[in-house]
């Protein structure tokens, strides 16, 4: 058998990293203590941890707006690496308003702004169809005639003319527009009931007829005295079928087409209650240079009642200035 000496030549000369580690090693006294301590200060680290509110962690969006924002001309010029701007408040951040479409305009002719088009957006004027809610369209009561805007066609016909039946100041006959013509004798009821004699001196003329009455001011007068007293043919509004000129049964023969006209019964009657049956003083006085005419208070234009009674509302005088359009004094 081995004997002692042998056995320890060849067991391992222990180091003293190797006596140390036994020392503190379970079960040795030290060991153990080494262990409680230790678990002792793991415990107190969890329960901190678990106290302590987490912060936000800034580092993913400061890489990732760094990561979006370009290189500026310098940095990149210089190599510099780039660098997250600061991201911007969120009250200072706006959002551009989408364009809105402009409406197109109701009334054709007309401009996008006049009264004409606020009073028809109310949905509440007449008239109701669609294709006379344009100035150009002459079957329209609407219809805009004036030194700039003839009659188109020239030799316009309206095909609705009639009667109507109210008392005459003169031997021409009266013909209207059946619209027109209802509204003159319920107008003219009216101012009956009053007290007041309107008559009927003209109502619808022709292309032909209006050249004889122009082309006799001209022989009187002259052109400029003409252009100011009387249309031109193809430029008068009493080729719509809806002017008429009127009279005063209680006045004398010779207060008829002048602007005595305006302090006779039958023209302050008009003037204060015209529009409630849809007519305006076309040829208002202080209009001439809009209107190109003369103030002619006996000449009476059918527009309907919205349109009238607005023009009155609005303290509008000249039916150029309602529709937002040039004035027109003089010819083109």
């Amino acid at each position: 058998m081995p004997d002692a000496g042998s056995q320890q030549a060849h067991r391992p000369r222990r180091t003293r990293a190797d006596r140390l580690r036994a020392t503190l090693s379970w079960p040795n006294p030290a060991g153990i203590l080494i262990s409680i301590v230790g678990s002792a200060v793991v415990f107190m680290g969890a329960m901190s941890i678990a106290e302590e509110p987490a912060e936000p962690s800034t580092t993913t969006a400061s890489s990732a707006v760094s990561a979006t924002l370009p290189s500026s001309p310098e940095s990149t010029a210089r190599g510099d690496a780039p660098t997250a701007q600061p991201e911007s408040s969120p009250s200072t951040i706006t959002a551009s308003p989408m364009p809105q479409p402009t409406p197109a305009p109701l009334i054709q002719g007309a401009s996008s702004d006049a009264p004409i088009q606020q009073l028809f957006a109310t949905g509440t004027a007449a008239p109701t169809d669609r294709l006379l809610w344009n100035i150009a369209n002459p079957t329209s009561p609407l219809v805009l005639v004036n030194k700039h805007n003839p009659m188109v066609p020239a030799d316009y016909l309206p095909a609705d003319l009639r009667a109507p039946n109210v008392p005459l100041g003169s031997g021409e006959p009266a013909l209207l527009r059946s619209e027109a013509a209802a509204a003159v004798g319920r107008m003219f009821a009216a101012a009956s009931a009053d007290g007041v004699h309107i008559t009927i001196m003209s109502s619808f003329r022709s292309y032909e007829t209006q050249s004889t009455v122009y082309n006799g001011y001209l022989a009187q007068k002259g052109q400029d005295l003409s252009d100011t007293s009387s249309a031109r043919p193809g430029f008068s509004e009493h080729q719509t079928g809806f002017a008429l000129d009127i009279g005063d049964a209680t006045v004398s023969a010779a207060c008829e087409f002048t602007f005595c006209m305006a302090d006779s019964p039958a023209g302050k009657w008009v003037a204060a209650h015209g529009a409630d049956y849809g007519f305006v003083i076309r040829y208002p006085m202080g209009e001439e240079p809009v209107t190109g005419y003369a103030a002619e208070p006996w000449h009476l234009r059918f527009l309907g009642i919205a349109v009238a009674q607005d023009m009155s509302v609005r303290g509008i005088s000249s039916y150029e200035a309602y529709l937002g359009v040039p004035a027109a004094p003089d010819y083109k």
